[in-house]
């Protein structure tokens, strides 16, 4: 065999190796995001915009005019590299900075880009957004539904001063499948993602790449909250986050970092607020750093980190004290754990799912619902039972007067840009639900998208054992009536959540129930019940645990709003178990904790909690059926 021929040989076998070991699902980052015709979503490349996406032309005012004057509606992004030279603002021309999508058609493929050393972007001092959520008014805490997912953005070279992405979001609103990065050699730049805007959060954060910069995320300002799972930082010069007195859950954080990979602050009295850190990979660090730095004062939550090249894993300062960990964790809390009966000293650990991920399907795979005011029930229903697998609503007002049954192909109902749903006549009066999943071709169904006018109507009921997944959704309520069941919610507002004989998996939940509706916010009966960030307002029980049931909250903003009468309890559990992390603000439950074991009742007060500014905390509460 000639040498030439032995050479071909080799190389054929080493492709194959490559070909047969690679991971070939499709990528969060090639995801290839494209729109029906009819979808009504505003593209930067059509007219009257025509943003050129060459990496060449400045787009800056073709874009900034499509998103100013279509505040509700989706601005999307085809793969390309929109280079820009001036911040691109998301606010309408009436001054509205709320209900603002913006979205590419990949993470990789679509870039808005800085141009290098641009004029304004050099301060690190005053430094400068190049996409920004936010401008220069404290307002009130209205931004909902602002989000920003498929895209990626670069603040070019020399640019120091730049910040990547200013966001804020109320209630709901989410980045998701975003990339921030530095292209400078040196990585020069101020933030990555930039949330210390006034009155900001909650807001869901997930599968964000931060790579460059002084900080790769920054959290600071007056005490609200915020959820993150999916988090790489890579790069960073200072911090690579940095959380001040804020309530911050993050879950699946990677690091590759010498500085410290998280800093965990308090204010200048020594108040904290609360970071919350499972299934962490902080790598890289320098002998002379530690990865985990807890200020006094603040309350951290740590479980399952795993940390190399640093001096320690943790450093925390409770009361005077230091405390210092290595790697690896398996659980750590910065203040002695609560209980109220004789419980086991650690969390219930519960099993973690990840949301179900559903292909984004071809455009010749999605139905339109054709709106037939006054009522689109029928409209509905033809186009989930087409056959297709994703049923579209266009950014539109939506009448409904009886439950539609979600059934047949469909795997996606998903409302576009600022779609909204109202329920009328009997179903408005009824406790009927609006959708209810029944069987079907498959195993996994997603709702996402819409707002709702439900009245005393029930958003969902799962009737089938099939997944569910419930997504960016205002003023939700469920209720499940198939035993064993999976539900999986992310970034939701709404109350009345009956959670029954099944498996619940939470990522920023908004629950907002007030007692004159005599409604509930979450009431667990029989399941196992995760959660990862959530905000609470008004005077109305928080979790009822139930029959066996199992509650783990990982970090809790518990916002009081109005006074809080006495008597009312936050967290209510009889003959089951919980595991608690949360912040209690501007006002007391009375009492925060009841727990019923065995006939006996006992409570936990606020006395017994950790003072924070203007309230108080707990980094892990344990009930005695813990286990």
């Amino acid at each position: 065999m000639s040498q030439s021929l032995k050479k071909i040989l080799l190389v054929l076998l080493i492709l194959c190796c490559i070909f047969l070991t690679a991971d070939l699902s499709p990528s969060k980052q090639n995801q290839n995001a494209i729109f029906p015709k009819q979808s009504q979503i505003v593209n930067v490349k059509s007219n009257p915009y025509n943003a050129k996406g060459d990496g060449i032309t400045d787009d800056t005012r073709a874009i900034q005019v499509a998103i100013a004057n279509n505040r509700g509606k989706l601005i999307y992004f085809p793969n390309g590299t929109y280079l820009v030279s001036d911040t691109i603002r998301c606010q309408a021309t009436n001054g509205k900075q709320k209900r603002f999508f913006l979205q590419g058609q990949s993470q990789k493929g679509t870039i808005i880009k800085l141009k290098d050393s641009v004029a304004g972007f050099g301060n690190p001092e005053n430094p400068i957004p190049v996409v920004t959520y936010w401008e220069g008014k404290v307002g009130d805490a209205t931004a909902f539904r602002n989000t920003i997912r498929n895209l990626t953005v670069d603040i070019g070279k020399n640019n120091p001063g730049a910040i990547a992405l200013r966001f804020r979001a109320n209630n709901y609103g989410f980045v998701e499948n975003v990339t921030l990065q530095s292209s400078d050699r040196t990585k020069q730049g101020k933030y990555g993602l930039d949330l210390s805007v006034p009155l900001n959060g909650p807001l869901l954060i997930k599968d964000l790449t931060v790579s460059g910069f002084d900080y790769g995320v920054y959290f600071t300002g007056v005490l609200h909250s915020a959820t993150i799972d999916g988090l790489t930082l890579k790069d960073q010069k200072i911090y690579g986050l940095y959380n001040r007195r804020q309530v911050l859950s993050i879950r699946n954080l990677t690091s590759t970092n010498s500085v410290p990979a998280v800093k965990n602050d308090g204010d200048e009295k020594g108040n904290g607020g609360l970071l919350t850190l499972i299934d962490g990979v902080l790598q890289g660090g320098a002998v002379t750093n530690v990865a985990v730095e807890n200020a006094e004062g603040a309350g951290l939550y740590v479980r399952n980190l795993k940390t190399s090249g640093y001096r320690q894993a943790i450093k925390s300062s409770t009361n005077g004290m230091t405390r210092n960990r290595s790697s690896p964790i398996s659980e750590f809390v910065s203040h002695p754990i609560l209980s109220v009966f004789p419980s086991p000293q650690t969390s219930l650990n519960l099993p973690i799912e990840a949301t179900p991920e559903i292909p984004w399907d071809s455009s010749s795979d999605w139905a339109k619902v054709d709106g037939s005011a006054p009522d689109d029930t029928i409209a509905i229903q033809t186009a989930i039972d087409s056959g297709k697998t994703t049923v579209y609503f266009p950014t539109d007002n939506y009448t409904v007067s009886d439950t539609i049954f979600v059934r047949g192909n469909v795997r996606r109902i998903v409302g576009i840009g600022a779609a909204r749903i109202e329920t009328d006549g009997a179903l408005h009066e009824s406790n009927n639900p609006l959708f209810r999943v029944v069987d079907g071709t498959q195993d996994v169904v997603a709702i996402e998208g819409f707002e709702t006018n439900l009245g005393s109507a029930f958003f969902v009921e799962q009737a089938s054992p099939r997944s569910l997944v419930l997504r960016h959704l205002g003023t939700g309520s469920y209720r499940n009536t198939a035993k064993g069941s999976k539900l999986f919610i992310e970034d939701v507002v709404g109350g009345n959540w009956y959670f029954k004989n099944q498996k619940v998996w939470a990522r920023q939940i908004n629950v907002e129930t007030g007692s004159k509706s005599r409604q509930i916010n979450i009431d667990n009966d029989g399941s196992d019940l995760w959660i990862m960030g959530l905000k609470t307002e008004r005077d109305v029980t928080i979790i009822t645990t139930k029959n066996g049931g199992r509650t783990e909250l990982l970090g809790g903003f518990l916002y009081a709003n109005r006074p809080i009468p006495n008597g009312t309890v936050g967290f209510f559990y009889n003959e089951s178990s919980q595991s608690l992390s949360w912040v209690g603000y501007n006002g007391d439950f009375k009492p925060y904790v009841r727990e019923v074991q065995n006939g006996s009742t006992k409570d936990l007060n606020s006395a017994s909690m950790y003072l924070i500014k203007y309230g108080k905390m707990s980094p892990l509460f344990v009930g005695s059926g813990n286990g």
